[in-house]
């Protein structure tokens, strides 16, 4: 009776020979865990064929098949969330850089500019408004600020929201001034500003058509909005020096 031995390999010795059969499955039994840790393994394995003539399913290829195919597919989902946290964790740094530049402004002017000429870099968008409309509250000129007639926020079409997300945005003068021709895709937020006593939003534009999208998450685009709000009635409660 040949009787195995129980020498180690050392590396050494592996890379000038081949490893045995013997050797590998020697190495599995030591290590049970191993294909656990290293599921995708699976995926490029062989099974076994069984030759069968009574017409026998072969039950465990079908299940090896399957496992490969379930392994595949959770490694598919484990890239997907890996991409999406990526992009989450980009989006909230932009979010957070805004919102410190914001809080940098010294006066509504300053503040106004911020918002529609810095943070369309920051959010790696191509245009921001601030739009207002007619109020009792008068509003110096200022590039980005978009002055609406009475009523016109409130017949975009919200559905009891108070964002809208428009893969496909139409034509809006009115809204991005001199850039409607380029916005493709925009977000409007509805701001709460009771200093105004006027109805506002903040609209982010687009020139890539999807850029926002009815699917996407909203939590950080209105954590945004809100610091947004806040600021402006910060400065608009400012009494004059």
């Amino acid at each position: 009776m040949t009787k195995t031995s129980d020498k180690k390999v050392s590396a050494g010795d592996t890379a000038t020979r081949q490893l045995t059969e013997e050797e590998v499955r020697n190495w599995l039994i030591n290590h049970p865990d191993f294909l656990t840790n290293n599921a995708d393994l699976l995926t490029t394995v062989i099974p076994p064929e069984r030759v069968s003539g009574d017409s026998v399913v072969d039950m465990q290829s079908f299940l090896v098949n399957r496992l490969q195919k379930e392994v595949t597919h959770l490694t598919m989902l484990q890239d997907d969330f890996v991409e999406a946290a990526r992009i989450n964790m980009h989006t909230q740094d932009m979010v957070h850089a805004s919102i410190q530049a914001i809080l940098c402004a010294s006066s509504l002017a300053h503040f106004v500019h911020i918002l529609t000429q810095d943070l369309p870099e920051l959010l790696e968008i191509d245009v921001i408004t601030l739009c207002v409309e007619d109020g009792p509250i008068p509003l110096p000129d200022m590039t980005g600020l978009q002055r609406l007639k009475e009523g016109s926020i409130d017949r975009a079409p919200w559905r009891n929201q108070v964002i809208l997300l428009r893969p496909d945005a139409p034509k809006s003068k009115a809204i991005f001034g001199p850039a409607k021709d380029l916005v493709q895709s925009d977000a409007l937020i509805k701001l709460e500003v009771p200093s105004l006593h006027a109805q506002a939003m903040i609209a982010f534009g687009s020139r890539q058509e999807g850029h926002f999208h009815e699917d996407q998450a909203t939590d950080l685009l209105l954590f945004l909005a809100i610091a947004i709000q806040s600021c402006l009635q910060m400065w608009l409660e400012q009494k004059p020096a």
